[in-house]
């Protein structure tokens, strides 16, 4: 993949800040909430569609729906959280990425703490939030354990491995 934004593009900058984050989050949870039965692949597309590049479309797609899940985990009882992702380096090595370093993934889980807190949104209404925590890969594990009759409580949340990206990729490093 390709960055083909310039590089002073707000949508594709190697470190948004918060509020650039933020509201690549909520245009994220627009595309996503609109189209929930989208494929990985159609989602990536229609954030391009919207300017985003193929790197932050892909970061969007991965971090939104974890993001989002934690804090509903957190409240069914999970109580531990990795504090990193995995991706892959171009020999097939796992390279282990700080939570804290992503900050679509860190505006998105703000927005969803903050949506649990104070209640559904514009920005954050229940038929999205539903939506696009089904299709992160912790609330599915989760959902696993739960329809076996299983607990959640006391549970840890293993790390999010991203294949759609490669560890330069989700590190910024990709050549453009």
């Amino acid at each position: 993949m390709t960055d083909t934004c310039p590089p002073n593009c707000a949508h594709c900058a190697e470190n948004p800040d918060h509020q650039s984050a933020h509201q690549a989050v909520v245009e994220a949870l627009q595309v996503m909430g609109a189209h929930p039965e989208a494929s990985e692949d159609e989602i990536v597309q229609l954030l391009q569609a919207r300017g985003y590049s193929a790197i932050v479309a892909e970061k969007l797609n991965a971090f939104v729906p974890s993001a989002l899940s934690w804090p509903l985990l957190k409240r069914l009882g999970v109580e531990g959280f990795v504090g990193h992702f995995i991706a892959f380096d171009d020999n097939d090595q796992e390279v282990q990425i700080p939570v804290s370093s992503q900050h679509y993934f860190t505006a998105a889980l703000m927005l969803a703490y903050n949506t649990l807190e104070d209640g559904w949104s514009e920005e954050l209404p229940h038929s999205t939030f539903v939506s696009v925590t089904q299709k992160s890969p912790e609330m599915n594990a989760a959902n696993k354990v739960l329809n076996q009759g299983g607990s959640l409580e006391g549970g840890t949340i293993g790390p999010l491995q991203l294949f759609r990206l490669s560890a330069s990729e989700v590190l910024g490093q990709a050549s453009s």
